[in-house]
């Protein structure tokens, strides 16, 4: 898959990425065989009294589910070592990026056919954010995608501790830091 969307930082790098599983148009499947259904029927009842054709009306079924298909195959989810990606559309582009320093929480939930199945949604939370910021449906393995968020946020966190600088960077700071409080002191003093 291309990910041309996706521009890294230095030292940023994919951990995981997938899209919704294909069996997410299903439901437009359905949608699908009624819309091409129902005219038939209409014209099996109706007979010759039916006023249109049948056959433009029926291959309309085929519009919801070719549809969702071709937007299910334009979104992609990304976590790298610095964020959680989310890309979707087909005509245009809408990326939403969520880095580790504002996730909150992240969680998982998989219903009946998720769990027998082995996909699920997992939800990012953000600081500040109402609720959930971004979510990753249907994907395979919802639990290990979820460990992962929450393990790179408590890398992200672990890494907050970290000062910039050597030991001894910090110690000259710390003796030209001595130097102007002397120098301070001595012109308070001189002002007297």
């Amino acid at each position: 898959m291309s990910r041309d969307w996706l521009t890294l930082e230095d030292g940023e790098e994919v951990l995981w990425a997938a899209s919704p599983r294909v069996q997410s148009v299903i439901p437009a499947v359905f949608v699908g065989l009624v819309v091409a259904v129902v005219p038939v029927g209409l014209q099996l009842t109706a007979g010759d009294a039916f006023p249109v054709p049948v056959w433009p009306l029926a291959l309309l079924g085929v519009v919801p589910p070719v549809l969702a298909y071709v937007w299910i195959r334009n979104v992609e989810f990304v976590v790298t070592s610095r964020r959680c990606y989310r890309k979707q559309g087909v005509l245009s582009r809408d990326v939403l990026a969520v880095g580790f320093e504002s996730v909150q929480n992240s969680s998982y939930e998989q219903g009946f056919f998720g769990r027998l199945f082995g996909h699920g949604t997992v939800s990012v939370d953000t600081a500040g954010g109402l609720g959930t910021e971004l979510a990753f449906w249907n994907v395979e393995d919802p639990r290990s995608v979820q460990n992962l968020v929450l393990d790179q946020r408590a890398a992200f966190d672990d890494g907050d501790d970290e000062l910039p600088g050597t030991v001894e960077q910090w110690q000259a700071v710390l003796a030209e830091v001595r130097r102007l409080r002397r120098a301070a002191e001595g012109y308070e003093q001189s002002s007297r």
